[in-house]
């Protein structure tokens, strides 16, 4: 008796799931329409940089400085924070009724940055734009941008600890640009990653690795031609300190 009632409880309760999805599914599109329209160009066609117009500001896709795939060695800026609310669509022909949704960033109170990501289901990859304004410079990694450098445990990825030391930034950026390549010798080796935070925008970083010999007492980053280099005996005790 119990189980035919439990049986009855579900039926109904999936009889009325089936009453109210069209209104649930009408609610959602009804919020997507309403949404204001953007003209945003993606420069497949022409080979050109991605573009967005929102209210009168031009937004960019400037992949030179800042890359939102996490795949990119070198120094150059990665998205790192979270998307926030869906301010509006955007294509190149308004009939489409956009093909995109535009994302804020959450932190970026003065909308610097905005984010554009399809608004439907896509075959093949999922492609996505990382844009800014177009009146913002955005200049690489460098003494006049970076802020701290957290180390980073490689397994965990705790931060193990927070460098905010003009001097050990600078010799870290030296050394990333140096040319004495060593090659990998013994065993025994640590490593990591070196994560750059930008001063004005926390979310941007850039990442570089690291690896230390406890036995040999030396430690190397790796260039965007995942070429180790030499670091300064400074890093190594800092390295040997927190691991």
């Amino acid at each position: 008796m119990v189980k035919q009632k439990r049986q009855l409880q579900k039926g109904a309760a999936f009889a009325l799931l089936l009453v109210l999805l069209p209104s649930l599914l009408l609610a959602g599109c009804k919020a997507e329409k309403d949404l204001p329209f953007y003209w945003f160009t993606d420069g497949f066609d022409n080979d050109k940089t991605p573009t967005l117009t929102v209210d009168g500001v031009q937004y960019i896709q400037d992949s030179d400085t800042i890359c939102h795939r996490t795949d990119t060695l070198g120094l150059i800026w990665k998205f790192s924070g979270e998307i926030g609310n869906t301010i509006g669509v955007c294509d190149d022909d308004a009939e489409n009724g956009g093909s995109y949704k535009v994302c804020q960033i959450k932190g970026d109170k003065e909308q610097n940055f905005l984010y554009i990501l399809s608004n439907h289901f896509v075959f093949g990859p999922y492609i996505t734009f990382f844009c800014i304004r177009e009146d913002l410079q955005i200049n690489p990694p460098s003494m006049e941008t970076v802020s701290s450098v957290a180390l980073v445990d490689k397994d965990t990825e705790n931060i193990l600890a927070q460098i905010d030391d003009p001097d050990m930034i600078a010799s870290l950026l030296e050394a990333f640009e140096g040319d004495s390549i060593q090659t990998r010798n013994g065993e025994g080796w640590v490593y990591g990653s070196l994560t750059m935070q930008h001063k004005d925008f926390s979310f941007l970083q850039c990442e570089i690795k690291y690896r230390y010999s406890p036995e040999q007492e030396i430690s190397f980053c790796q260039n965007a031609d995942r070429e180790w280099l030499p670091l300064p005996t400074k890093w190594f005790t800092v390295f040997s300190e927190h691991n």
